[in-house]
């Protein structure tokens, strides 16, 4: 089994929008799509595979009956996940916790994750990262409410490649739609929910001393990076390498072949075209899992592909 095909998984979210099943043209009854689960095996959404005799199956399913067929991977669970988001409006300020916080406090792993922005509005920004210089004035700020003085905002653009690691406060900002990478967990701490209220007048749930206790101090501002422009590339071209995971870009224009020298397994979206990835057919918003058994794959037709491995 050299190549699976897995069935999307979308979350409707209070702050989800249109974009993605008008973009991609998923099918499903659901309306505000806040995110489209492409890849994973998480309890919150595990895609099914369509294809060969594991048809029906889970991916989690899929992992612990068939490791041979990712590597002999020794994570006990299926260590990434890919999705697509779609911001109608401001998700809450937040920040994930490293593996070691995870594991001693929440009995889970950490969360680092990357995003590539798919669609941005001309006024869209993003919060990414804090101006305290101590810890001592990070808490201040946050028990004061200065959130004006303490969060760092900026303008983000299509085909931005953006890192965000554990400890990190950030948010995405009403009009942005991407596409994230990430380690298979969903521990999210709540530092700032702008004091939005639901139908009932109640605010969401805050985790102000598990945020402090993981964010960073003082915040790395990191130097802005892009997908490649040029448009004639036909080859896995490295956009990100982070300590999790390592993501590519991979067009195809007719047809090449894929070789897996080092016996990976890799993860594999697409973002536009279609054509067939082995024997399957791929459209635009399919997903893929390109096995540890597969040292010669054939991709063919109009392809622009986002490929992450560990």
């Amino acid at each position: 089994m050299q190549v699976i095909k897995l069935k999307p998984v979308h979350l409707e979210k209070i702050w989800g929008g249109t974009w993605l099943k008008e973009e991609f043209k998923f099918k499903t009854k659901s309306k505000n799509i806040g995110e489209s689960w492409l890849i994973s095996a998480h309890p919150g959404g595990d895609c099914r595979i369509v294809n060969s005799v594991y048809k029906g199956k889970t991916l989690s399913e899929l992992y612990s009956l068939r490791r041979d067929l990712f590597a002999d991977d020794p994570h006990e669970k299926f260590p990434l996940l890919v999705k697509l988001i779609d911001a109608r409006e401001d998700l809450s300020v937040q920040v994930h916790p490293n593996d070691d916080y995870a594991l001693h406090n929440e009995n889970d792993v950490g969360k680092s994750e990357a995003w590539i922005i798919l669609n941005a509005q001309p006024q869209t920004r993003i919060q990414i990262g804090h101006r305290a210089r101590s810890r001592e004035e990070l808490e201040k700020l946050v028990k004061a409410g200065e959130w004006n003085k303490l969060l760092a905002y900026r303008k983000c653009s299509k085909g931005e490649i953006i890192n965000i690691p554990s400890g990190t406060i950030h948010a995405i900002c009403a009009g942005t739609a991407l596409i994230e990478i990430q380690q298979s967990s969903d521990l999210t701490y709540r530092l700032f929910d702008y004091d939005r209220v639901d139908k009932d007048g109640r605010k969401r749930d805050l985790h102000l001393q598990k945020s402090l206790a993981v964010i960073d101090v003082p915040h790395r501002f990191a130097k802005r990076i892009f997908m490649p422009r040029r448009k004639d590339y036909e080859a896995l071209a490295p956009i990100l390498k982070t300590p999790y995971f390592r993501i590519g870009s991979m067009r195809v224009f007719d047809s090449l072949f894929f070789y897996n020298l080092q016996h990976k397994y890799y993860l594999i979206a697409v973002l536009e075209g279609r054509g067939k990835i082995g024997k399957l057919s791929a459209h635009k918003g399919d997903s893929f899992i390109l096995t540890s058994d597969a040292v010669k794959t054939k991709f063919q037709g109009q392809l622009n592909l986002i490929i992450s491995t560990l």
